[in-house]
């Protein structure tokens, strides 16, 4: 069974191809400009070195956004145009919800039961606008697992660094508070520079998002079957229904009126 993965929702477009549980190869590219001019051949040199054909890709798991519009729509427009006919199971991720995840595997090996965690996944859209969201790892009897515990939205960058203090001066002081995301690294000055000791960050290397992260959400069958708060994470589509989320309207939509 082999996996297929990616991305193009940022700057960093990424492609991974796993056989099971076992990675085969993984392509992340940094675009000054669009990924349409290169993503077909990027996807085409992964099979190449893996020695696989893309007829024997069984499941296609892809970012539906938030991030750049035209970004969204090229990952979207190009696993359909590939996959139209073939027998394929298609999942869908929401990017924020998966950043969410990659902060939760880079901490779970060393997690104390008794630690209080929040993760903020910040998602650059220019000029200090971001899309945003929050989950917490709650620890349980058997395992740590991670819920959202706010919703997706649109937002400036200042807001949440107004939100992250007010918790912190109001009751979450003895919480961990994380940030990941592109928007990290691009304002991380400013970041440190408002609140310091408040918030940790991750590494450089795994702020933006890795499709790695993708197929370790399906492989430990985080499926989301509704839109309920917290209810899992990768929902099972069809290449019909699989379609942006950008959480917001685009420039043409909002010329219209």
């Amino acid at each position: 069974m082999l996996t297929f993965a990616m991305t193009t929702t940022t700057k960093l477009a990424g492609l991974s191809l796993y056989k099971k549980d076992k990675l085969l190869g993984e392509i992340h590219v940094e675009m000054a400009k669009t990924h349409s001019t290169t993503i077909l051949e990027q996807i085409d040199s992964l099979l190449k070195w893996t020695g696989k054909k893309l007829d024997e890709i069984e499941n296609v798991i892809v970012s539906i956004g938030p991030g750049s519009f035209t970004g969204v729509r090229i990952a979207i427009s190009v696993v359909k145009g590939l996959f139209f006919g073939k027998n394929v199971n298609f999942y869908e991720v929401n990017e924020l919800d998966a950043l969410g995840y990659q902060g939760y595997y880079n901490l779970k090996i060393n997690l104390e039961n008794d630690e209080n965690v929040k993760i903020y996944s910040l998602i650059d859209s220019r000029k200090e606008k971001i899309y945003s969201s929050a989950y917490e790892i709650f620890c349980e009897k058997a395992a740590n697992k991670l819920e959202l515990v706010k919703n997706y939205e649109v937002t400036k960058l200042d807001n949440v660094i107004e939100e992250i203090i007010e918790n912190k001066q109001n009751g979450e002081n003895n919480k961990k508070i994380y940030l990941i995301g592109d928007a990290v690294f691009n304002y991380k000055v400013k970041i440190l520079d408002k609140l310091g000791n408040f918030v940790k960050i991750f590494e450089d290397k795994n702020l933006a998002i890795n499709t790695m992260t993708y197929v370790q959400m399906f492989l430990d069958k985080n499926l989301r079957n509704d839109d309920v708060l917290g209810k899992n994470i990768v929902k099972k589509t069809d290449i019909f229904n699989l379609k942006p989320d950008y959480l917001e309207k685009s420039q043409a939509e909002r010329d219209k009126k």
